[in-house]
């Protein structure tokens, strides 16, 4: 009984293992002449404290979605921050919801001008959600943007990349798109490099698409998160897969030395 209990927790562990993304250190991620300047791999078992906030830096809903994010949406498990959307009951922007999710941000905590963006995730290939990796500026606001990634999970084989800017009134942007394979099934890693005259972004080290409208000049912070709903995602049906978790392996930062 000893040694089939110890092959179950062998075979348990390598299952573990291979589910797991395998690790990258930032130095050897970090490419010549940039300087690590915010990290989190996630390998804690709780949230870095003032580092991250678990809240929605606006409060308001946006963009007709249905979602409550909420802090316990956020999971930190086998080195993955996970946000997590339910079917779940809750309040948000003074209207009850029918489901929560999470979200992650460095509002208030880390913002920078410039420099070298990278994310490691895996995103849930389901209807009527969409997962993004933004940068938001300073002081808090919706304009100007950088979408590092942005997913919808109607459209399970494509991810998108824009820049924009103006107001609320009169938004301009400059966007684009990627076929990437296997969203759901591997990690990929999105990143983009932000100068004073263009945003350049990467899907796994590879250039994919540049902009040199509407260029951001001030510092913005991290944001991502998992919506539930909404004019792009359009709504969960009798498909829809809940939960759904939008997978964060690790989040490095760099700029310029």
């Amino acid at each position: 009984m000893i040694v089939k209990g110890l092959i179950a927790a062998l075979l348990s562990s390598s299952l573990l293992a291979a589910q797991k993304p395998a690790p990258v250190s930032a130095k050897a991620a970090a490419n010549d002449g940039w300087k690590l300047t915010f990290s989190d791999e996630f390998e804690g078992s709780a949230l870095e404290f003032p580092k991250w906030s678990p809240h929605d830096p606006w409060g308001k809903e946006r963009n007709f979605e249905v979602q409550a994010y909420t802090p316990e949406s956020v999971e930190l498990r086998d080195g993955m921050a996970r946000l997590v959307a339910r079917v779940a009951k809750a309040e948000y922007d003074g209207h009850k919801r029918d489901y929560t999710s999470g979200m992650l941000t460095t509002f208030g905590s880390f913002a920078q001008q410039y420099g070298r963006f990278e994310i490691r995730c895996r995103v849930p290939v389901t209807q009527g959600v969409q997962a993004g990796l933004w940068l938001l500026p300073v002081p808090n606001g919706e304009l100007p943007a950088i979408d590092i990634m942005n997913f919808l999970g109607r459209d399970p084989g494509h991810v998108q990349f824009g820049t924009f800017w103006g107001d609320t009134k009169t938004v301009r942007s400059y966007e684009g798109g990627w076929p990437v394979k296997d969203l759901d099934s591997a990690f990929h890693t999105y990143a983009v490099e932000w100068d004073e005259g263009k945003v350049v972004w990467f899907v796994d080290g590879v250039e994919r698409f540049r902009s040199t409208s509407g260029i951001p000049t001030q510092p913005m912070y991290l944001a991502m998160s998992l919506a539930v709903g909404g004019e792009a995602a359009k709504w969960p049906d009798a498909t829809t897969v809940f939960p759904a978790a939008f997978e964060l392996d690790y989040v490095r930062i760099y700029k310029r030395q």
